[in-house]
């Protein structure tokens, strides 16, 4: 989607696809638990990381496509999961779902971070009680898909201030809520980033540098590791 003609757009590219760097696991060794990685171009930069630290360990998937929001996540879920039989899945809605929209759905992106002027219906992808709703949905019909089940919390854009800043928080918190109800685990990447998001993000300040990715993969990493069956 194009920036509204109105706006200007920042330097951080928060719509990123980024389907270039996405592949499925390349090679499958069918003695291997199966993983399976959901998520946007936060979780495509990390996704390699996983895949170096489970070799020989597991057979560690992702869609060909950027996830986005808990919107795409809901119809395009059942193609996603395909036939596998999942041993892990771990999984990530939220970026997408903060972006503020037009009337006609077209992405508007603020020059400094604090919102839209001048755009009257600005709205935002999904409310907090849409997101609940929908993750609650995704969360259900993944449960019923994978032994284990793993919850990425959303990184911040640092680049946004006030009000757009706490939209991600906001989201991490109703996240929190319905992992607990449906007893799924936690890998609170927010808190992880927060301290280091000087050094971890990229000039964008939305994505990750090499380093930024290599903790954050290894983070996730640890979290597969122990639900694999070789670990439970």
């Amino acid at each position: 989607m194009s920036p509204h003609p109105n706006t200007k757009a920042p330097a951080v590219v928060e719509a990123e696809l980024r389907s270039d760097n996405i592949t499925a696991a390349a090679e499958i060794n069918a003695a291997l638990p199966n993983v399976l990685i959901l998520g946007d171009s936060i979780s495509i930069g990390y996704t390699p990381v996983v895949r170096q630290l489970l070799a020989n360990q597991a057979n560690v998937y992702r869609p060909n496509i950027n996830c986005q929001h808990t919107g795409i996540g809901m119809a395009l879920l059942d193609t996603w999961l395909s036939d596998i039989g999942w041993d892990v899945i771990s999984f990530n809605f939220g970026i997408w779902d903060t972006h503020l929209l037009d009337s006609k759905g077209n992405l508007l992106l603020d020059k400094d971070g604090t919102g839209i002027t001048g755009c009257d219906d600005a709205h935002i992808r999904h409310t907090p009680e849409q997101y609940r709703e929908n993750l609650t949905e995704i969360t259900t019909r993944l449960q019923a898909r994978c032994k284990s089940l793993i919850w990425i919390s959303t990184t911040p854009i640092t680049y946004r201030k006030g009000e757009r800043f706490e939209t991600i928080p906001r989201l991490n918190r109703i996240a929190d809520e319905v992992m607990q109800l449906h007893h799924v685990p936690i890998v609170d990447l927010y808190s992880y980033v927060i301290p280091h998001a000087a050094e971890w993000l990229s000039a964008d300040q939305c994505h990750f540098n090499q380093t930024g990715n290599y903790q954050l993969g290894t983070l996730v990493t640890t979290a597969i590791t122990s639900h694999l069956p070789t670990h439970s």
